[in-house]
């Protein structure tokens, strides 16, 4: 592929929305579910991507990492998901697919690069009804509807020297979602029927820091450290708010309605900072082994000015990768990587006294599709199953299965020509 022709293609996509159209209930609060932004190769490895250096993937989870590459690689992720969403009550099926991610980095010297591309950030999609009885007055059923979503576009750089490397994100957060509510009533004791509609839309800048230490033993083996901190971001908002409600039937009567709106209400929306440590053990590109901890205070979040449902939240994410031969000439299975992880986390919704959980497991392998001189190329999937939530006090359990794959093309650029 051409290069121009790639670049003209990572520049298209930067319009499209990434985030595949995963329907879960506990999307409706705050800005919706924060979504996954490592590399398809890190999500195989359960997410553990805080000290993982690789000179050929681009991994945005710790910018320092970019020092690493040495060809300018291009990255594009796909996301595929299947819920199962139950209740004490009831229980249903839903799923999605669409784009993840799309990303670029370059070197700029033999020990600093470049990166930009657009990755997913919160994700609001839900459908769900909730009926309930007035005593002696009527039934009433509640339906609620939330879609839309947050996206990041970022421009990272990292420098290395003797071993540390530092880098950093900027990164323009900005997105809009709707939460909708219906409210009708089953009876004929002439009580409106009412529907709210609110629409949000969100901008501003963000930013985030990154740092890593690679240490060398003999025989290839290494240690690497990763640091990571986000900062607490201030959004610009403006919301619309819409009241509707209406009585009777439209065609034959006798039928009434009110209506209000509020347009572009000017606020604020709060986001936490972020701290996140790892630590990774290998051995050259045969195998690798991570560990990651992260935590939020998101307690600190506010819409408005007024408080959510959050409290503060960790997450404690391990995965490794193993190499047979990644040298090997005439056995493509040995040059393939296999990788397997795990992660258990602590979600940012407090409901009904009880904080949310999440635990899953991940498998994962990487296969080269191209390798040259002066390129190479990686095709990776990844393979995640895992659960959120639970069926005590009244809560809903999330049962879900995603699939990954991704491409990842490393090709010579600004490579200098010389003729005999």
């Amino acid at each position: 592929m051409p290069k121009f022709r790639l670049l003209n293609i990572l520049l298209s996509l930067l319009s499209l929305s990434v985030a595949a159209q995963e329907n879960s209930p506990y999307s409706r609060y705050g800005i919706g579910l924060l979504q996954a932004r490592e590399n398809i190769a890190n999500r195989g490895m359960g997410g553990a991507a805080i000290a993982d250096r690789s000179n050929q993937l681009i991994n945005p989870i710790n910018p320092a990492s970019y020092s690493a590459l040495r060809l300018t690689s291009f990255q594009l992720g796909l996301n595929g998901s299947l819920f199962t969403i139950k209740s004490n009550t009831a229980q249903n099926q839903t799923g999605g697919f669409g784009l993840s991610y799309v990303n670029m980095a370059f070197p700029i010297s033999k020990s600093g690069a470049l990166s930009f591309g657009l990755l997913p950030y919160s994700l609001v999609n839900y459908r769900m009804r909730k009926s309930d009885s007035i005593p002696g007055i009527s039934r009433v059923l509640y339906d609620y509807l939330g879609s839309g979503g947050i996206q990041k576009v970022y421009l990272g750089a990292a420098q290395e020297y003797k071993g540390f490397s530092l880098g950093f994100n900027l990164a323009y957060l900005f997105g809009s979602y709707q939460n909708n509510l219906a409210e009708s009533f089953t009876d004929s004791l002439n009580i409106f029927n009412t529907n709210v509609v609110r629409r949000t839309r969100l901008n501003g800048f963000t930013w985030d820091v990154g740092a890593s230490y690679t240490y060398t033993f003999k025989d290839e083996y290494y240690a690497n450290v990763g640091l990571t901190f986000s900062n607490g971001a201030t959004l610009n908002g403006l919301q619309d708010q819409y009241w509707y409600a209406a009585i009777g039937d439209v065609t034959t009567g006798p039928y009434s309605y009110a209506a209000d709106s509020m347009i572009e209400e000017v606020g604020r929306v709060n986001l936490p900072s972020q701290l996140g440590a790892g630590i990774q053990i290998g051995n050259g590109a045969h195998w690798k082994f991570g560990i990651d901890y992260q935590m939020t205070d998101w307690s600190q979040y506010r819409f408005y000015n007024k408080v959510d449902s959050f409290t503060s939240s960790s997450a404690l994410r391990l995965g490794g990768e193993f190499t047979p031969d990644v040298n090997d000439k005439f056995n493509a299975y040995k040059r393939i990587s296999y990788r397997l992880g795990a992660y258990l986390t602590n979600e940012p919704l407090r409901l009904n006294g009880t904080q949310l959980s999440a635990q899953g497991v991940t498998v994962g392998i990487g296969y080269p599709i191209r390798r040259t001189l002066y390129s190479i190329g990686q095709l990776n999937t990844a393979l995640e199953m895992g659960k959120r939530g639970t069926l005590d006090n009244g809560l809903i359990q999330e049962n879900y299965t995603r699939f990954s794959i991704g491409v990842t093309l490393n090709d010579r650029w600004f490579l200098k020509r010389k003729y005999d």
